[in-house]
């Protein structure tokens, strides 16, 4: 098998076995990044060194089994995904998260009082209520620092004066 390769066999081997680890880290990191580029490049390479050292069959044979491994790693990675190791992994979570975001009792009790922007509001910025400060938003309105505000409503997290 070596002797089909010709005297790149070393390089093509190489490089067959840094394209696979390359795109071993590309399955688990996120993105179509470097290591998937790398390991294309890779093969890539192996395919031109074939061709340019040996001839046209040659290429063509390893561009083949380079598919072929391909295909059957692919093709593993998905039935592991869907039904083996993958798919019960901490990487892949399959529960929902129910529920929503809530506003703290102590915000819910702001609305109605008054405080001084410390920053100008446009439309967020930070106000001081009662010796606190709290990031809060207007309705779209631009208000000047200094200004005395009123808590208008409390709708999740957010905290809208006027």
């Amino acid at each position: 098998m070596l002797t089909a390769l010709g005297n790149l066999a070393v390089p093509c081997i190489l490089c067959f076995l840094f394209g696979i680890l390359m795109f071993v880290v590309e399955m688990f990191t996120p993105g179509f990044g470097v290591a998937g580029g790398l390991g294309i490049a890779a093969f890539a390479a192996i395919i031109v060194m074939q061709f340019l050292a040996n001839s046209v069959t040659a290429a063509l044979i390893v561009t083949a089994v380079l598919v072929l491994l391909l295909a059957i790693i692919i093709v593993l990675f998905i039935r592991s995904f869907q039904k083996g190791t993958l798919s019960r992994s901490k990487i892949v979570n399959t529960t929902a998260v129910e529920g929503e975001s809530s506003p703290v009792a102590k915000e819910k009790d702001l609305v109605g009082k008054t405080g001084t922007a410390v920053t100008a509001l446009r439309p967020a910025g930070i106000v001081e209520i009662e010796g606190e400060r709290l990031n809060v938003s207007t309705y779209g309105n631009f208000i000047d620092a200094g200004k005395e505000v009123t808590v208008a409503a409390v709708e999740g997290l957010n905290v809208f004066v006027r």
